[in-house]
């Protein structure tokens, strides 16, 4: 159970370290897992900046699909296009997250299975994602932040003092992608349709040569199959709370 500092303040201080610049927070898995979600909540709770990763590549997916769809599978140009990704992430209303490129909003737009589809190729490229990790820890900047995505913990960050990994079965992941969908889009998407995309993601995750989808050093692992996003996020306090230095 929590404690009682923690059940009796609206928002939970993120726990100070001497010697470094901003704290921060990983949550690596897979689609479905319950990253997002339990990611908004510690950060609102926490009072920490939110970053999504995939939001970065989704972003970077949008460009190339809209601009120059040519170049999906051309690792040179897509890596040049990638340091020069005029993107920028704001707060929205909640523990939201609004994706800018070159000014429009984009946040919606972002989670299209095309994009979706895109995204997942073109994160594969070693230089692409090199240029995207850069964005990522600017993106962090000096602020606190919890950031989630699927190399958090092992790339993006490796040093954090806080690391998290999530699993969850296919079907509950399936299911929880479907109302994420639902929401956006207001259509209903076939389950089996949305665990053999899931299906397929996980393999191009997990074998992919930089940054694969794998258990950070000394990350905590979390099954969320049977848990809420708020159980979740108040392990995730307990474990900050035990480890935080005194």
């Amino acid at each position: 159970m929590p404690s009682k500092t923690l059940k009796s303040r609206r928002r939970t201080q993120a726990p100070r370290h001497p010697g470094t610049q901003a704290l921060v927070i990983t949550i690596d898995g897979p689609a479905g897992s319950g990253k997002s979600t339990v990611a908004k909540l510690l950060a609102k709770r926490l009072g920490l900046t939110y970053l999504d990763t995939g939001a970065t590549y989704r972003a970077l997916a949008f460009a190339v699909v809209q601009q120059h769809p040519e170049m999906i599978a051309d690792p040179a140009r897509l890596a040049m296009m990638a340091h020069y990704l005029p993107l920028r992430l704001e707060a929205g209303q909640g523990s939201a997250l609004r994706v800018f490129l070159n000014g429009l909003e984009i946040t919606k737009a972002i989670r299209t299975q095309e994009i979706s589809e895109a995204a997942a190729q073109i994160s594969q490229y070693p230089d692409v994602r090199l240029e995207m990790v850069k964005h990522q820890r600017a993106l962090a900047g000096r602020k606190g932040v919890v950031v989630e995505g699927r190399d958090t913990g092992s790339v993006v960050f490796p040093s954090a003092p806080y690391k998290f990994f999530f699993i969850a079965d296919l079907t509950t992941r399936a299911e929880r992608r479907r109302q994420e969908l639902l929401r956006l889009y207001g259509e209903p998407t076939p389950l089996a349709q949305i665990r053999e995309e899931l299906h397929f993601r996980d393999a191009i995750d997990a074998h992919r040569r930089v940054g694969p989808l794998i258990k950070p050093r000394g990350a905590v692992v979390i099954d969320t199959t049977h848990l809420t996003a708020q159980q979740v996020m108040q392990a995730m306090l307990q474990h900050i709370r035990r480890q935080a230095p005194s």
